[in-house]
């Protein structure tokens, strides 16, 4: 092909996508101005039945087979949702009363979709977790269709049925759904199960109790899970995670997360083992000196200090920084650790040089911005 040919192939593919991207966005703009449209009715027929809640108990039955037949259609649910979120920044409780009341027209929709492709399956469980339409009357039909989507390959599915589970209060329906996930076997991140957790709307204690009683039927992966949402969610669980961490049958990777959790809750009785695993002359893996080194900055001992200053000399990066930022964490100041800085090992020098530079530079900022 020569170069007048090419030229003219580039100039049609050029053509081609200013076409397509004209067509787009007049698609787009038409079918934002039928949203708004249908929203705009939506609000009305809506506004309409607010009124009538003020001196009675349910919607028009009427109201109620409407949404039913039209809500079906995904872009009507998005206008609908578009009309709802406004009267709701006006009027939450009454919203609130009018969600309870068409709390059946959900349960007829959630069969419905169900039978959907997966993106648009997902944008249900997003509305039942917007509205909370679970948490004033768990559904057993809704609740069945978020636990079918937890088996669906698409992780909108999946993460969108999880929000609204969350909304449930019910500690049970959580344990399920995590057995689902664990059964699955497919990719969902640590860190969406583990903050998602924290979204529970129920009874925490009642959650952590269920998961607790639970915790050897799941796998090694969700374990993990687990301790690192105990981590960030309570402090009770001190003596149960410090068995775990002792036993040295246990996997390494839910061992470290056991160390992280006496990072956040001093636990005396952990101590003496931190210490251990703190000391990176012992034959166990670096990340057991890298991880309890990071941990030991809640625990101000003398020996806590001792065994720092001496990890500062490790040949790991990951040994020598976390027992910088430890011994700064601790307070300690250049005069604490003169012998170190002013010392032979130059790598051991600059981690805490580094650290104290990082320290000062903070007050620095936070003292000009009170000034200012």
């Amino acid at each position: 092909m020569n170069i007048e040919k090419m030229i003219y192939v580039y100039l049609v593919i050029c053509v081609g996508m200013i076409l397509f991207n004209i067509i787009s966005a007049f698609l787009s703009r038409r079918r934002d101005k039928r949203i708004l449209r249908v929203s705009n009715g939506f609000e009305d027929r809506i506004r309409s039945e607010l009124i009538w809640l003020e001196t009675h108990s349910a919607v028009h039955s009427a109201h109620k087979n409407y949404l039913s037949g039209k809500l079906k259609r995904i872009s009507n649910m998005r206008a609908f949702d578009a009309a709802l979120e406004k009267k709701h920044l006006e009027n939450p409780m009454l919203v609130r009363k009018y969600l309870y009341s068409i709390g059946s027209v959900f349960v007829s929709l959630s069969i419905e979709y169900c039978k959907k492709d997966s993106m648009e399956a997902a944008y249900f469980p997003y509305i039942i977790k917007k509205y909370r339409i679970l948490a004033d009357r768990p559904f057993d039909a809704m609740i069945d269709m978020l636990f079918r989507l937890l088996h669906e390959p698409s992780i909108y599915c999946r993460e969108n049925a999880m929000q609204a589970l969350y909304t449930t209060r019910d500690a049970s329906c959580i344990v399920k759904a995590l057995k689902i996930i664990d059964n699955e076997n497919k990719v969902y991140h640590s860190k969406l199960l583990a903050d998602g957790l924290l979204n529970f709307a129920g009874n925490t204690q009642r959650l952590n109790a269920a998961l607790w009683e639970t915790f050897e039927d799941f796998s090694r992966k969700m374990q993990i899970t687990l301790l690192n949402y105990f981590r960030f969610s309570s402090g009770d669980h001190c003596e149960d995670i410090l068995r775990l961490m002792k036993d040295t049958s246990q996997d390494d990777e839910l061992r470290f997360a056991c160390i992280r959790y006496f990072g956040k809750y001093r636990y005396e009785p952990a101590y003496e083992y931190l210490l251990l695993y703190a000391n990176s002359r012992t034959d166990m893996r670096w990340e057991y000196a890298a991880i309890a080194s990071s941990v030991l900055a809640s625990y101000p001992a003398e020996k806590t200090v001792e065994i720092l200053k001496s990890n500062l000399h490790h040949r790991n990066w990951h040994i020598r920084f976390n027992s910088a930022q430890s011994l700064e964490r601790l307070g300690l100041t250049y005069l604490d650790l003169i012998d170190v800085l002013e010392g032979h090992d130059r790598y051991a020098s600059e981690i805490l040089r580094y650290h104290f530079d990082v320290r000062d530079m903070i007050r620095a900022e936070k003292e000009d911005a009170s000034i200012c």
